[in-house]
């Protein structure tokens, strides 16, 4: 099983991304945080351990932005279950370069994130066998 969290300081942006990743069957109800170190606090603190997670995470965000987020997820015990999509309007090319040295991203979606982005994810290596029917 796999859960979803959205983190995203705009409040239209995560109601969107909620209703997209909804629709799409990614998951039926998504955890939406706007702040990351209180999304941090959920997985270390209240995140089920036998569940994995798929994290569509803004890069820009005030007080913690992405990358910063990034650095202190490795620092969660079981950290290995958490799966980053980078979801970001930035088309600075660094910023890809350095999403994809992560080992903990999957994927980088420029906004907005659409049905055809939901289906992409599906059928990513890592996150595939959790949408495989049954």
């Amino acid at each position: 099983m796999i859960r979803t969290i959205i983190i995203d300081d705009d409040d239209i942006v995560t109601f969107l991304q909620r209703k997209i990743v909804s629709k799409c069957e990614l998951d039926s109800d998504p955890y939406a945080f706007k702040d990351a170190e209180k999304a941090l606090d959920f997985l270390r603190e209240e995140s089920d351990p036998d569940i994995n997670y798929l994290i569509m995470l803004d890069i820009n965000m005030p007080k913690m932005n992405g990358w910063e987020f990034l650095q202190k997820l490795k620092g969660v015990q079981g950290h290995e279950r958490f799966h980053v999509v980078m979801v970001t309007s930035s088309i600075d090319r660094k910023d890809k370069r350095d999403a994809a040295n992560d080992p903990h991203v999957v994927d980088f979606i420029e906004k907005p994130v659409s049905s055809r982005h939901c289906i992409k994810l599906k059928g990513i290596a890592k996150l595939a066998p959790y949408f495989e029917e049954n």
